[in-house]
């Protein structure tokens, strides 16, 4: 059973990229991406963020490296990975956890914030993926790409501000679709993990309001919000060979709530 468990799960020798590696989310996918063998590459605006994460991996006796890039610049996206790629020899898994929101109702919404949260949802996902599919085809041996949707791929959310961020998430999860279609002739698997909130600093404020926090559990069937492992254990599972059959899927990690809903 051991040797089965490590031959589904273990990523030995593959190198994975995560843009957005040092968030709440992100630090924990790398973590757990670095504990079943793979090397990560942790991005993320900040280098000295990205860098510290790695150097924390280091110190767990992990192969792990950092890297700065903008997020919004496609020929920072383009050399981000070519050096994450060039690091390590390779370049097998992207996880791509870059994203962010800003909150603007319908009739007040601007083009400045509706452009930002569109680039850092939607148009760096689509120059991620490409700019780590052409490594993945040029290796010849396929590959796995994951990207953070949310249950707002899906749903709107009453009350607040959220139609940038719906449509861009909206977005995502087609055009995952469509690059999995695109990629599955080279094996590269393209799939999107979609929680609804996650226990986060990004959204810490909103989850301290009470009124807010009730509303939003009484909505989801197990009550409660996303934990981040509870997202990087989702992430483990289609970037590891137990998912080689599964591509082109949104996976809702979210308690239920795009069932009832």
């Amino acid at each position: 059973m051991a040797d089965l468990l490590d031959r589904l799960f273990r990523l030995d020798g593959k190198v994975a990229l995560v843009p957005g590696g040092y968030g709440g989310i992100g630090e924990a996918v790398c973590r757990g991406l670095a504990a079943v063998g793979a090397k990560v590459i942790v991005a993320g605006r900040s280098s000295k963020k990205a860098q510290a994460i790695a150097a924390s991996l280091q110190a767990d006796g992990y192969s792990t490296h950092g890297l700065g890039f903008d997020a919004s610049s496609v020929k920072q996206i383009e050399a981000l990975v070519d050096e994450a790629g060039s690091h390590f020899g390779r370049l097998d898994i992207l996880v791509n956890c870059v994203g962010l929101n800003r909150e603007e109702k319908a009739g007040e919404i601007t083009e400045a914030k509706f452009d930002e949260v569109y680039t850092a949802n939607l148009k760096s996902a689509l120059f991620l993926a490409q700019s780590a599919a052409r490594h993945m085809v040029r290796q010849g041996q396929g590959g796995k790409q994951v990207h953070l949707g949310s249950v707002r791929t899906q749903l709107a959310l009453r009350g607040r501000g959220y139609a940038a961020y719906c449509a861009a998430k909206g977005g995502l999860g087609t055009m995952c679709k469509q690059l999995a279609a695109e990629y599955a002739p080279h094996k590269i698997n393209v799939n999107v993990v979609a929680p609804t909130f996650v226990r986060t600093e990004q959204v810490a404020a909103m989850l301290a309001d009470e009124q807010f926090y009730s509303a939003l559990t009484a909505r989801i069937p197990l009550g409660r919000v996303a934990e981040p492992d509870e997202i990087m254990q989702a992430v483990l599972f289609l970037v590891a060979p137990a998912s080689d059959f599964i591509t082109g899927q949104i996976l809702y990690v979210d308690g239920g709530i795009t069932a009832t809903q």
